[in-house]
C-alpha cells in the first residue's frame, strides 16, 4: 500500500527530524548512524514521515518527539503498541537488533518510495517475528531480519484492530 503524506506532516517530519538530533547533541551524545549514505537529521526525518504515513492509515494520534527513548513505542491503537520501522529500501527488510527489542505488540515496515511517499509492506507480531526472522549483518554486526514478503497485510492489521475495537 502506497501512501503519500501531506505537506503538514512532511514539514512537521522535518521539523520533528531536525530537533531530535539537536536534543542529542545537546545532551553531550552522539546520536546513532550506521548509514554513510545519509545524515542522521534525514533518517530521522524519514522515520517520522513513516510514522505520520501510519498514523494517519489508522486515525491515530501522531508521533511525538522523545527526548531519551520512546521505549520501542511509537503509535498507539488503544492498548495495542506500534513499533514503526522504516527502511530507505521501497521493499525493504524489517530489522531488529535483537529479540530484545521488539518492545512493542505490533511492528510494522514502512519503506521510502521518494518525496512524501512511502511504501506500507505489513505487519507482524512479535511470536511471528521471532519464528520467522533470521540473523543478518548488514555491516554493523548481526541483527534479526523478515524479508517484507514475509510479513502479513497490512489489511489484515486494520481488520485485527477494527475488531478489537468495536469487539465484533
Amino acid at each position: 500500500m502506497l501512501i503519500t503524506i501531506n505537506k503538514q506532516d512532511a514539514h512537521a517530519s522535518e521539523l520533528m527530524g531536525a530537533d531530535t538530533v539537536k536534543l542529542c547533541e545537546m545532551q553531550g551524545f552522539p546520536p546513532r548512524l550506521e548509514n554513510e549514505r545519509q545524515s542522521r537529521v534525514e533518517a530521522n526525518i524519514w522515520g517520522f514521515k513513516a510514522e505520520f504515513a501510519i498514523a494517519r492509515l489508522f486515525d491515530l494520534e501522531p508521533p511525538t518527539i522523545n527526548v531519551l527513548s520512546d521505549g520501542g513505542i511509537d503509535l498507539w491503537f488503544g492498548d495495542t503498541s506500534i513499533d514503526v520501522k522504516f527502511s530507505n529500501n521501497e521493499y525493504g527488510d524489517l530489522v531488529f537488533d535483537t529479540e530484545k527489542k521488539f518492545k512493542a505488540d505490533i511492528a510494522v515496515a514502512v519503506g521510502k518510495v521518494g518525496g512524501n511517499t512511502l511504501r506500507v509492506n505489513g505487519y507482524v507480531d512479535k511470536a511471528f517475528f521471532v519464528e520467522n526472522s533470521e540473523p543478518h549483518n548488514y555491516g554493523h554486526g548481526p541483527r534479526l531480519r523478515m524479508n517484507a514478503k514475509q510479513l502479513k497485510p497490512i489489511e489484515r492489521l486494520w481488520y485485527c484492530l477494527m475488531t478489537k475495537k468495536f469487539k465484533g
